[in-house]
């Protein structure tokens, strides 16, 4: 079983709510997906009327790790190991685009930086990368687990040359759910309303974000929040194909 059939993967930016391959952009946010590669990502420009900054971002972590992955080992047993070292070196490459552009183009406002979060999903793991303050979620027995790095939350993208990225591995089982969203979301909203959501919506991704979307337009969200959810509802057997059978 390939692995887009293994997981329900939906995400939402402005009115815009999608499944398929795509990036969504709106303001300053940025939303991208790859359903085959197991891939999500959501970055944020500090800067308001930024939507190149964060855009971008996106758009070369999912081009990177689409490239990074076909060339990743196919032992089984490294795959999680592999997939961290390709988040990081795409995390790098996008700080380096960011400074780049921020020293040729004065109108390139990265001064505040993007924060970005990205997940890549495996048989039975996932590699999260989280520079800056956004949420990094999973749920699993009824419980809200944060993903998110205290020591990367100082950070930003664009901002210094150098940046230290620390991926994170968690175990990923049927049933379970991924949540990337903005830290407004669980300030706002409350841990408890998100965990009583997505288990009472487990089997029903879109009802889950129709209730999130109510709740936050009722506490003062201007639009319906940036957020991608993914359930894992098959298991997916690893092998040392896995790659090439994820790929093709």
């Amino acid at each position: 079983m390939k692995l887009k059939e293994s997981i329900e993967l939906v995400a939402q930016l402005g009115n815009e709510q999608f499944s398929d391959k795509n990036i969504q952009v709106a303001e300053n946010e940025a939303v991208g997906i790859n359903p085959e590669l197991g891939l999500m990502v959501l970055a944020v420009s500090s800067s308001q009327n930024d939507s190149t900054a964060a855009s971008k971002s996106v758009e070369i972590m999912l081009d990177d790790m689409e490239l990074n992955l076909k060339s990743t080992s196919q032992d089984s047993r490294h795959i999680a190991s592999e997939v961290s070292r390709c988040i990081s070196e795409s995390l790098d490459n996008i700080n380096e685009y960011l400074c780049f552009q921020a020293e040729r183009n004065a109108s390139f406002e990265t001064d505040r930086g993007v924060d970005l979060s990205v997940i890549q999903i495996q048989p039975d793991t996932i590699s999260c990368g989280n520079i800056g303050n956004l949420n990094c979620v999973l749920f699993s027995n009824n419980e809200i687990v944060m993903l998110n790095n205290e020591s990367m939350a100082e950070q930003k993208l664009g901002i210094n040359t150098s940046i230290e990225s620390k991926i994170i591995e968690q175990d990923f089982a049927v049933g379970n759910i991924l949540m990337l969203s903005a830290p407004e979301l669980m300030t706002q909203l409350g841990e408890d309303f998100i965990r009583v959501t997505l288990s009472r919506f487990n089997e029903n991704l879109e009802m889950a974000i129709r209730q999130i979307n109510t709740r936050a337009l009722h506490h003062g969200f201007k639009h319906k929040p940036a957020l991608i959810l993914c359930r894992k509802i098959h298991s997916i057997e690893a092998s040392r194909s896995w790659f090439n059978k994820l790929l093709n």
